[in-house]
């Protein structure tokens, strides 16, 4: 059992964040910080409750807000555990989920469940350049690491660029690797969407969470160092182990005026 400091855990009363906010935020700060290690167990909901000067439904009300957020696990009849750290998907730079497993120093794995030409449908055919009834190949493959599933991904790539792609092994080998090496595809650039989604029964099922467990949606095209289109993607990462690293940088008002609009849709 881990020891906390029980003084900086105690809510302040006076403040209008909600008392479950407010201790939950100071475990995680904790986490963050690394005083609060993965694998190290929290103490019992009432213990919590009354060291914290608060009551047990607070507590309770607590340690949720951090399950849902990924930062504890719950271990039924044992307690309640900080969980190992997510997965950080690097949005700025073009990494395959191998390639950036890899730079992390992950075991990866992938196993492929479906790998077949088909004629993609109308919005992906044109995104990438086909004309009506040119085929692709789909390609979709739940990618684990350390044997814990994190993502379903698919793939469409352009089967007139890539001969034969659909009989390559790419559950031992990266798509991108196979392109640039295999076809002399560089992967080089992709322009993605990124939104919040639940699992549906087929993802919960593959990905050993509850059906309509919080997700993150990735999808977009990659295009080459000619900025040929190459791949059509969607990738549904598990919110609970994953999360989005990206990077902005500011700029003067006058540049600012200067540059192409940015539109948000939320919907």
């Amino acid at each position: 059992m881990t020891t906390l400091d029980w003084a900086g855990l105690v809510p302040d009363r006076a403040s209008p964040v909600p008392l479950y906010y407010q201790l939950a935020a100071a475990i995680r700060e904790r986490i963050r910080a690394g005083s609060l290690t993965p694998g190290e167990q929290l103490p019992a909901e009432r213990e919590l409750a009354e060291r914290a000067g608060i009551s047990r439904m607070t507590a309770r009300q607590a340690l949720a807000d951090l399950v849902r957020g990924g930062d504890v696990v719950v271990r039924h009849g044992v307690g309640a555990f900080v969980a190992e750290p997510k997965l950080t998907h690097d949005a700025l730079h073009l990494l395959g989920f191998t390639e950036e497993m890899g730079r992390n120093g992950g075991a990866v794995s992938s196993r492929v469940i479906e790998q077949d030409v088909v004629i993609p449908p109308p919005v992906i055919a044109a995104a990438l350049g086909l004309g009506p009834g040119e085929r692709a190949v789909r390609i979709v493959r739940l990618r684990s690491a350390a044997q814990t599933p994190l993502l379903l991904e698919t793939s469409l790539v352009p089967a007139s660029r890539c001969p034969g792609l659909e009989h390559e092994d790419l559950e031992r080998h990266s798509l991108y690797a196979t392109l640039e090496l295999r076809y002399g595809l560089r992967p080089r650039a992709a322009r993605q969407t990124i939104e919040a989604t639940v699992a549906s029964a087929f993802e919960s099922e593959l990905l050993g969470i509850p059906r309509g467990a919080p997700m993150l949606l990735l999808e977009g095209i990659t295009t080459t160092d000619r900025g040929t289109p190459i791949e059509w993607f969607q990738a549904i990462y598990r919110a609970d182990r994953v999360k989005i690293a990206v990077e902005s940088l500011g700029e003067s008002p006058a540049l600012a005026m200067a540059a192409p609009p940015v539109s948000v849709m939320l919907t």
